[in-house]
């Protein structure tokens, strides 16, 4: 399919594509059969169907016109170049969204929500897509931004018209509703992380001592046997990553070498490469032996930035008393056998209770992005110091929070976002979108 959006859109459609009526006296909206021709009147695609979308009522706000050519690299291609024979031009990254929202067909959310419904790896990445897509993000922002302009105009009567005696509100009600507006955006800002986790997914190592079962737990979470196994000791020597869902997080998988002293050069490689991933993990899954004792097996408790959940596999293997000298203070670890699968529900609900911030993190209706965060962390500094100065009239400086905090809000929605802004953003999108 190839589009074409601007005020000539339908005029160069008509001189490449011919059928039994022209596009442009055609009904709006209705397929129509015709002939692709190129510049010199020669048959590109006989069978090309073409639908002109009349702006304002398109995506872009602008006429619209998608031609519908058979599949393969060389009838697009020519086509395409016919087309831009005739005037068109290639379109930029994300130019059709961004022509929609600066003829205000959705706003910025909504236009960041296109890309990441098109990135979305998980479904609950697409739902959150979904909801950003039809709005709800940028409507709660939007009514936020609506009450504070309004308690903007009502400070700034006081410092024009200060002898005046208008129907003004009591300075402490002024103050409350920011105190109020700021919970508000605090909400906001709470769903950062689960937002991250929804849009970039976690990295999630496996590791720890040598033959204890790790590759064989990356094969059972992943349903097929991606990582050789093995009885003897210091069979994987490399990282191997691969992508998974777990209850919906999207995750980068990472199996590991054995964490051990002594071993070859190769293998000695490959620890050091998987101390590293280790340390930049967002969660490890510390596996031991559950039929060999705790001692020797135990977390190392090097100072990582991410969580570590301690497994206990090949639990089908067990006498007597689980782990023996486990002592009572350690991390209670979940017991699982890679081989049957048992365990591994007990595994992914513990994953999931340390990945969201709270349980019901994946079905949030907003999950707002690191850019999102950003402004909403300014805007709530700035309410936090408003209110205070609005209960003690102090009328100007208030002013001053208050439009800084407005001018974050229209920065998420795109109401007040400069050029710049609006380049970076849409710098991330596909050709065609």
């Amino acid at each position: 399919m190839i589009r074409l959006s601007g005020s000539e859109a339908i005029q160069v459609a008509e001189r490449v594509w011919q059928g039994e009526r022209r596009l442009s006296e055609a009904p709006a909206r209705q397929l129509l059969l015709g002939r692709l021709l190129g510049s010199e009147g020669e048959g590109i695609d006989p069978q090309c169907l073409a639908v002109r979308m009349p702006g304002p009522n398109s995506y872009t706000g602008e006429d619209v016109v998608e031609l519908q050519c058979h599949g393969g690299a060389l009838v697009a291609r020519l086509a395409l170049q016919a087309l831009l024979r005739q005037g068109a031009r290639h379109a930029e990254p994300g130019e059709f969204t961004r022509r929609a929202f600066l003829h205000g067909k959705i706003d910025l959310t909504q236009a960041e929500a296109v890309a990441d419904l098109i990135a979305a790896n998980s479904q609950a990445a697409v739902k959150l897509a979904d909801r950003q897509l039809r709005g709800l993000l940028g409507q709660r922002i939007s009514a936020v931004d609506e009450q504070l302009t309004a308690i903007l105009a009502e400070i700034e009567s006081h410092l024009d018209f200060p002898e005046e005696d208008l129907d003004w509100q009591p300075p402490s009600a002024l103050a409350s509703t920011l105190v109020e507006l700021g919970r508000e955006l605090e909400l906001l800002l709470a769903t950062r992380a689960d937002g991250e986790v929804l849009r970039g997914g976690i990295s999630l190592v496996i590791a720890g001592p040598p033959n204890v079962g790790k590759s064989s737990l990356l094969n059972a979470i992943l349903h097929r046997d991606r990582a050789i196994v093995s009885e003897i000791p210091g069979t994987t020597r490399d990282t191997i990553e691969e992508m998974a869902h777990i209850r919906g997080i999207p995750i980068r998988l990472m199996d590991t070498a054995g964490i051990r002293e002594g071993g070859d050069i190769i293998e000695q490689a490959g620890i050091s490469r998987a101390r590293e991933h280790l340390l930049a993990a967002d969660l490890v899954l510390w596996v031991m032996d559950a039929s060999q004792p705790y001692a020797g097996q135990a977390w190392p408790e090097w100072p990582i930035r991410g969580k570590v959940i301690p497994v206990a596999n090949k639990r089908d293997k067990m006498t007597g008393a689980a782990m023996a000298g486990l002592p009572a203070s350690a991390p209670a670890p979940v017991y699982v056998c890679a081989l049957d699968g048992g365990g591994l529900e007990e595994l992914y609900t513990a994953v999931e209770q340390q990945v969201w911030s709270n349980p019901w993190a994946a079905e949030n209706e907003v999950a707002v992005a690191a850019r999102h965060a950003a402004s909403l962390e300014i805007a709530v500094k700035d309410l936090a110091a408003a209110a205070p100065l609005a209960a003690s009239e102090e009328w100007e400086l208030a002013a001053v929070h208050l439009r800084s905090a407005i001018h974050e809000c229209g920065q998420i929605t795109g109401r007040t976002a400069d050029p710049d802004l609006l380049g970076m953003i849409f710098a991330r999108f596909c050709i065609g979108k």
